[in-house]
């Protein structure tokens, strides 16, 4: 079936919009969130009383207050080891915050520091929620770190403001994004400019301290965001770390000095970060932030001791700090009370009995709201398994009744003995309670909804389904002219549309078995549809002859070639890695080996079939003269042959060693920063020159190809661009690697223009010749034709001057006058045009190029020479490709060369410094060439998607390539063909794609159906595995980011081929109008 590139293009989006729609409604369901409850705690509860402040303590819900003001200060991604006093040890980020250590050591009463743990994962908009509600994060709010939305769930600032308190906020806005209105005042600042390290810090700074002088807060919240920009700019192990912290070390020696006795301080780091200064993951470094907690009054009783921290939940500041400033502690809060906190108050100074009552009353307030917020949750959600929650509940029961018991027999008889130990026991039943609970709810609180997940993945296997369909007929070459094309369409369609509405509207369990039996209806018919198709394609190719089972069978076995074993086994070894684990973790190494086997069987399958028929060729020739210069000639091709993989497979090893490797793949040695130090502390200048040169050769490499094809000759505006505006492109890209050589502080004093100049004029310059792409995409020049027999050509010899010269002139001008219209077709002569025979790949190239060039500058100086190893990959691959496909004309390489540079696209996405982790999302690409912070995310999200899917972008568009390089003479293997198949007088180039447009369609669609067909397995393959190990303990760090990066690589490969395909369109169109004005 013939496709048109309009109809074409349709038929991929429709495939692109059935694989989209299927993992939309699998992610529904992998990725639900919890069950949120509605519910608001409140000062008048069944297990504790309204405290009136009568007895003891200020006025205070559920418990006394013990401060009526708190200040809040959030320094993010304050690692532990950041403020703790580390001896022994010399980095930018050690004893810088000296004002803690000397308040934890010469006021141990008044000052607690803590190891402060964060729950996965470890991004800034989820441990807000933590920090503020006290329950856990579900994984699929990762996913909108950058698109904040208001929190309705009961939380500390939602209490304190119903309770009057008046809060003021400084720092970062997410804060007015998830609680609007909350605030009496507040000065936020936008976050999203990880590059910049001081507009944040400078502007809470200019106003806290005047702010802590008005008597009209009750909160005051400040949240700094420098350390986190600094670990995500440069590092921790870099100075600009060892000034922030001193920077925040003053901040707090300031704050302290103007807090009064009835306020308390918490400072307190979200999450921490890596040596690299990534987070958003579950390694240690991130996890471990720290808690600092001080007033100048006795915080508690507890004996300190030096050297020693505890460690806390983040979660556990919840109801910490709702109890210590007398509000109720929120509804759905699963953290424990810091028991020290809360051990001290006027009326336990006598006696430790007391102290220790009172922590058990805090406890015990704390463990019956956990125990209410599960019973709710029970009676909306079946989640919590009923057989480990009843224990729990009834060890808690057995608490409460030996608790009042032990108050009865205090109320009548003081002297009761072993009170102190049975209090203690007490104490440690209720932690155990929470904790039990806590951990209850983490192995089961992602629910599940497996209708929506099976649904999913019946979409994407009808798409799969409906992909081979359309590799039949494509092969077939015939219009079907029996409807089973609109049969398939309407067949998946009706079923892609129903089970959308059943997964996002109606959600009825009735419903989805009707939408699951479609589904099923629609993989058997749309499989017997594919079986027909394919018997009547061979139907139509083979005479039907009467045979033995045996023959048949035999038959069939001697078409199944090697070249497709080998495609199928490759492909099959790169999707089911999704099923491991560990062989997700070392994804990079075992893409790069199934590139090599690519190179090297294609290097094989040359040598044996260039031995085979050069065996032929011997015996043919007549003379050993003959002999000897055709095996002359045999040798010295396949040498070039074998140096050609090998450097191929060279520069994939090289460029391997630009790749990040996981934390699961770092040795105890790399996992030290010591490591990674020694790593960087290379020479700046020569890394420069030598990335600088790597660029430029990137660059040059291609464009002299297109030189050499003849395709440079014109002076088209694409042509021009090429010759001076792509060069100038990529020297400002050059210059701007120069400027960020800059020390910090110079490079922060620059004017905000000057900045960003460079890399936006690189920005222009691309998009500009893209815009002279599209008004001109021909790379071709026609020589003017030769009119020598031409009456009305006026040659002048120079020697003729006055009269002479005027009268040639007027014999010239009275020929032109009388004969302009006298002249023959004979006359005229065959076009002579330089590029036409690679007036398609060229374009390709160009485009590629642009491509090549906005890439090395989101991904920066430091991968110019995997760029570099990539663009000689390409070339040398393609060389093996043509000689391939010329020598072995029995067997189709399409497919091969379809799976050999989707690997080269998964080694290369490794190369270029990715991983499939949240940390490895490199959201500085965002802020290349731009400044400040985005109101609108869509620009930034381009930018960071186009730096992490760097090799999708640049294989998908230079994949047609394999189709139209083997037209071209190559350059390696050129003198290898002419001694092979003689000097081809006829040879066209890709011109003759244009000339056989039906055939150039056929090539396009069977090669973007098999990349779609592809990508679309390793998709359904990445689901199917996140869905099979929903409950192993490795899905949130590996299963489930694996997915979702597989599902985004997915869909980038699927929109780039539509470019790539609107770009041959583009030049055959252009191409026709050209071929048209030259036979008229």
């Amino acid at each position: 079936m013939e496709f048109s590139t309009t109809k074409f293009i349709c038929t991929l989006f429709y495939l692109f919009f059935m694989y989209f729609i299927g993992s939309i409604i699998f992610t529904k369901g992998f990725l639900l969130k919890r069950d949120v409850i509605p519910i608001n705690s409140s000062c008048r509860v069944d297990f504790a009383q309204y405290w009136d402040g009568q007895k003891h303590g200020a006025e205070g819900c559920w418990l006394h207050r013990r401060f009526d003001k708190a200040v809040i200060i959030l320094i993010d991604a304050l690692r532990f080891d950041f403020v703790a006093p580390i001896s022994g040890q010399d980095k930018p980020y050690v004893n810088k915050m000296k004002t803690v250590h000397d308040l934890i050591r010469h006021k141990p009463k008044n000052s607690r520091l803590y190891k402060f743990v964060a729950d996965p994962p470890t991004t800034t908009l989820q441990r807000l929620k933590g920090l503020t509600t006290g329950s856990l994060p579900t994984f699929v709010d990762a996913g909108s770190n950058f698109a904040s939305t208001e929190i309705t769930e009961d939380n500390f600032i939602d209490q304190l403001v119903d309770k009057g308190k008046k809060i003021t906020f400084l720092g970062d806005d997410t804060w007015t994004s998830l609680f609007p209105g909350r605030f009496n005042r507040q000065f936020p600042y936008p976050s999203f400019n990880v590059k910049d390290l001081h507009t944040v810090d400078n502007g809470i700074l200019e106003n806290i301290y005047s702010e802590l002088r008005k008597p009209d807060w009750d909160i005051m919240i400040g949240h700094f965001l420098g350390v986190d920009h600094c670990g995500h700019r440069y590092g921790p192990n870099h100075p600009a770390m060892s000034e922030k912290l001193i920077q925040m070390d003053e901040m707090i020696k300031n704050v302290t000095l103007r807090l009064d006795k009835n306020t308390v301080l918490f400072v307190l780091g979200d999450h921490g970060m890596t040596s690299t200064g990534d987070h958003g993951g579950d390694s240690q470094d991130e996890l471990d932030a720290a808690l600092f907690v001080y007033s100048s009054s006795q915080i508690t009783a507890s004996k300190y001791n030096e050297g020693i921290y505890k460690t806390v939940s983040q979660i556990d500041l919840v109801p910490t700090l709702s109890l210590l400033l007398g509000a109720p502690v929120p509804f759905s809060n699963l953290g424990t009370v810091i028991t020290e906190l809360v051990n001290h108050c006027s009326w336990s100074l006598d006696s430790h009995i007391k102290e220790v009552f009172h922590t058990v009353e805090a406890l015990r307030v704390n463990a019956h709201q956990i125990n209410e917020y599960i019973t709710q949750y029970m009676r909306t959600s079946s989640d919590l398994p009923v057989h480990k929650l009843i224990p729990l509940q009834d060890r808690l029961m057995s608490a409460e009744n030996q608790l009042q018991g032990l108050v009865t027999k205090m109320f009548i008889d003081n002297n009761v003995p072993q009170v102190h130990e049975t209090l203690h026991y007490l104490e440690n039943e209720y932690i155990t309670f929470m904790e039990g609970v806590r951990e209850l709810c983490k192995e089961v609180w992602a629910k599940f909804d497996v209708t929506s997940m099976m649904l999913g993945l019946l979409i994407i296997a009808v798409a799969l389904f409906v992909n081979i369909y359309l590799i039949y007929i494509a092969d077939s070459r015939q219009d079907t002219e029996n409807g089973t094309s609109v049969i398939v369409f309407i067949l998946s369609l009706v079923f892609v549309v129903f089970s959308t509405f059943q997964a996002f509207y109606l959600d009825d369990k009735a419903v989805s078995i009707m939408v699951f039996i479609l589904g099923l209806f629609d993989l058997v018919t749309l499989g017997i549809i594919i079986l027909l198709t394919k018997n009547g394609y061979k139907a139509s190719e083979e005479k039907p002859v009467s045979q033995s089972l045996y023959s048949r069978i035999a038959s069939k076995v001697e078409k199944i070639s090697f070249n497709n074993v080998l495609t199928v086994v490759v492909g099959l070894s790169s999707m089911l890695t999704y099923f491991s684990n560990s062989f997700v973790v070392f994804e990079d190494n075992i893409s790069q080996f199934l590139s090599q086997t690519c190179i090297w069987y294609l290097f094989g399958r040359i040598v044996v079939q260039f031995l085979r028929d050069s065996k032929r060729d011997v015996t043919k020739s007549k003379t050993k003269v003959t002999k000897s210069e055709t095996k002359k000639g045999l040798n010295e091709t396949l040498l070039i042959m074998f140096c050609n993989a090998l450097f191929c497979s060279v520069c994939l090893r090289i460029s391997s060693n630009f790749s990040a490797k996981r934390e699961e793949q770092l040795t105890k040695d790399e996992v030290s920063e010591d490591y990674i130090e020694d790593k960087l502390f290379t020479n700046q200048n020569v890394s420069y020159f030598i990335m600088s040169a790597c660029l430029v050769l990137s660059v040059y490499l291609p464009r002299k190809w297109m030189k050499m094809s003849g395709n440079l000759n014109s002076a088209s505006a694409s042509t021009l661009c090429t010759r001076y505006i792509i060069p100038a492109a990529c020297l400002t890209t050059i210059l701007y690697w120069a400027l960020l050589k800059l020390p910090n502080k110079v490079l922060d004093s620059l004017p905000i223009w000057q900045q960003i100049i460079f890399p936006q004029i690189t920005y222009i310059a691309i998009g500009g010749s893209l815009i002279a792409f599209i008004v001109s995409p021909l790379f071709m020049y026609a020589l003017p034709q030769s009119k020598n027999n031409d009456p009305r050509s006026l040659s002048v010899d120079p020697q003729i001057q006055g009269a002479d010269l005027f009268h040639k002139v007027f014999r010239y001008i009275k020929n032109n006058w009388y004969n302009d219209n006298q002249l023959t077709d004979n006359t005229s002569e065959i076009p002579k045009v330089y590029g036409l025979g690679t007036i398609f790949a060229s374009a390709i190239v160009y485009n590629g190029i642009l491509c090549l060039l906005l890439l090395s500058l989101l991904l920066g100086e430091e991968y110019s020479a995997c760029l570099l190893c990539c663009v000689c990959a390409i070339f040398c691959y393609l060389e093996l490709f043509i000689l391939a496909v010329k020598l072995c004309r029995e067997d189709d390489f399409l497919l091969f060369g379809v799976i050999s540079l989707s690997m080269f696209t998964s080694n290369f996405f490794y190369c270029f410094g990715h991983q499939a982790t949240i940390p490895a999302i490199r959201f500085e690409a965002a802020f290349i060439g731009f400044h400040g912070d985005w109101n609108n995310k869509i620009i930034p999200a381009i930018l960071i998607h186009c730096n992490m899917f760097a090799a999708e972008i640049l294989f998908t568009y230079v994949l047609p390539l394999l189709v139209l390089w083997p037209c071209s003479k190559g350059v390696l293997v050129n003198n290898a063909l002419v001694c092979k198949e003689g000097k081809d007088t006829q040879w066209k180039g890709d011109f003759i794609m244009h000339e056989n447009s039906s055939i150039f369609q056929f090539l396009q669609t069977k090669l973007f159906l098999f990349l779609y067909i592809y990508n679309g397995l390793k998709l359904f393959c990445s689901i199917l595995a996140a869905g099979i190990h929903k409950r192993h303990l490795m899905v949130w760090k590996i299963f489930a980011p694996r997915f979702v990066y597989q599902a985004m690589s997915s869909f980038t490969v699927f929109g780039i081929s539509v470019l790539a395909i609107l770009t041959l369109a583009r030049v055959n169109k252009a191409l026709s109008k050209w071929t048209m004005k030259i036979k008229q």
